[in-house]
């Protein structure tokens, strides 16, 4: 892996990038209990709540991870005063297992800093253990729990 960074996100890579992470948190959803059906109008009506003009939704930074040429991921985090909330952190299926996870959450604290921000927040599904794990060995701590319990 040579130097990561982090770009702003075009339109055009946006365009696939709303129909994936809208497909990928539905699909989260429904694996951790909800109806097909509730889990993919809530996926719509989420992502368009927090990107209402998209790109140019205000405290909403979308960047593509590059590794040189190698388009790695995508990284969204909202910054809000000295705080920050990572909506996404998603390495390319077949890129996994690299360090380009950990080396997306550096550069994602390296904007932060450059921000003022002093603390990072983020939500990670139970049944994502890889994601848990990176998180977990970065210093992320758990801040509450949503539990349920299936009928």
């Amino acid at each position: 892996m040579g130097n990561l960074r982090l770009e702003p996100m075009t339109g055009e890579q946006f365009v696939d990038y709303r129909r994936y992470t809208e497909e990928h948190f539905a699909q989260s959803m429904i694996n951790a209990g909800r109806s097909e059906a509730e889990a993919r109008a809530e996926a719509a009506r989420s992502t368009s709540g927090l990107l209402p003009d998209g790109l140019a939704t205000p405290e909403h930074h979308v960047w593509t991870a590059y590794d040189g040429d190698l388009d790695v991921g995508v990284l969204w985090l909202r910054i809000r005063g000295t705080s920050a909330f990572g909506f996404d952190l998603l390495v390319h299926e077949h890129l996994r297992r690299r360090g380009y996870g950990r080396a997306m959450m550096l550069a994602a604290e390296q904007k932060c800093r450059e921000h003022g921000v002093v603390t990072i927040g983020l939500h990670v599904f139970a049944h994502n253990p890889g994601a848990v794990s990176l998180y977990e060995q970065m210093g992320f701590t758990v801040s509450s729990y949503n539990m349920s319990r299936t009928l």
